[in-house]
């Protein structure tokens, strides 16, 4: 795949009155390419850098040093500098859309005048003269009413910003950032300000918005979850650097960092499971010959039944207390807690099976009513 996106090397350093003019780097050196067709999270807690470095992708904030790159097009280099003109700066800002947290509404306006508002300066080409043009008012009533109708919201056309739920402003934002037919989306906390069930919705849509209209997305967020519905890659940042990227099912499969895993625990049920189990009496203190196994796997590991397997080779026996199966991109992931009963070899020659078929797994020891964990 091609990459739209390329911000290579980049470092964004403040210094004013803010900072009692000290130097203050938001970014540091932080590379991250974005493939057509991406829908690329980047996850961090508040102050990790992350909007900074998304905006620098329209240069609503520029860089102190670094590159960037999108669509082929150099847009900034510190080496080799680039000067784009306004017009030309703002024609290039027209192609990526974006949407934000507190939705950024016209309060005064209706919906339908919050999106024409987006079309003010849009320009096509003339059929007739091959020369610029505005659009005309019959062009922008069509061109809002078609984009009201993708997200859903033709019969609140005439509405309020201050008569819609919260769902509904962020469906006017997010047609009003599509309005110039932009080729990538950027969601700065898109949904941050919105319930779960309405979160989900919204994600539903720039879903089905990336399929039916082939946008590349960056989506910036805290949460996990948040990622964990709609990314198919993911940047974690901290403190302004990058530490770990990957794909969604990489990154959920081996983290390497930390904060990673942190981030990871938020979105699992099994590690509430396991944190709960230790609080109740439905598992005593095991016997000298049990051991309490979390296991995790892929669609890959699958096609054998592990569990089956190891009880009719080695002799064991088990008793499953959790299970949880849950798609990533369209990828099912597995997670077992269960007891594993036999003698030290038996017990050992069912572990050495599970790190021969690949899969993840580690002992969590006897749990006591106490909530202590030999």
């Amino acid at each position: 795949m091609t990459n739209i996106i390329e911000l290579n090397n980049l470092t964004v350093s403040f210094s004013g009155k803010q900072t009692n003019h000290t130097l203050i780097t938001a970014v540091s050196d932080a590379t991250l390419h974005v493939e057509k067709g991406d829908i690329y999270g980047v996850i961090g807690y508040s102050g990790a850098g992350k909007s900074t470095l998304v905006r620098t992708i329209n240069l609503l904030q520029k860089p102190t040093t670094g590159q960037i790159i999108v669509n082929g097009e150099t847009i900034f280099d510190s080496e080799n500098p680039v000067k784009l003109s306004g017009s030309k700066l703002r024609a290039f800002r027209q192609k990526i859309g974006m949407i934000f947290q507190h939705f950024n509404l016209l309060s005064e306006k209706t919906v339908f005048a919050n999106v024409a508002f987006a079309l003010q300066h849009t320009q096509i080409e003339d059929e007739k003269t091959g020369k610029l043009r505005y659009l005309t008012g019959n062009e922008k009533k069509e061109k809002v009413e078609k984009l009201l109708a993708l997200v859903e919201l033709t019969d609140l056309a005439q509405k309020y910003p201050s008569q819609l739920s919260g769902g509904q402003k962020q469906r006017v934002a997010i047609a009003r950032a599509l309005a110039n037919d932009p080729e990538i989306l950027i969601s700065d906390e898109g949904t941050s300000a919105l319930d779960p069930k309405t979160t989900n919705q919204i994600l539903d849509l720039l879903k089905d918005l990336h399929d039916r209209l082939g946008l590349t997305i960056v989506l910036i967020t805290h949460e996990m979850q948040v990622v964990k519905e709609i990314a198919n890659k993911v940047a974690v940042m901290q403190n302004g650097v990058i530490i770990e990227q990957n794909s969604l099912i990489d990154i959920f499969a081996d983290p390497k960092e930390k904060l990673t895993k942190q981030f990871i625990e938020t979105t699992s049920s099994v590690n509430r499971f396991i944190a709960g189990l230790s609080k109740t009496k439905l598992l005593q203190i095991l016997s000298e010959d049990e051991e309490l196994i979390h296991l995790d796997y892929a669609s890959s590991e699958l096609e054998d039944p592990v569990i089956s397997d190891i009880t009719k080779k080695f002799d064991v026996t088990t008793n499953i207390y959790y299970g949880n199966v849950e798609l990533l991109q369209q990828q099912p992931f597995g997670s077992l807690v269960f007891t594993l009963k036999g003698s030290n070899e038996q017990r050992a020659a069912a572990k050495n099976y599970f790190a021969e078929k690949n899969l993840k797994f580690n002992v969590l020891g006897s749990i006591k009513e106490e909530g202590e964990k030999e």
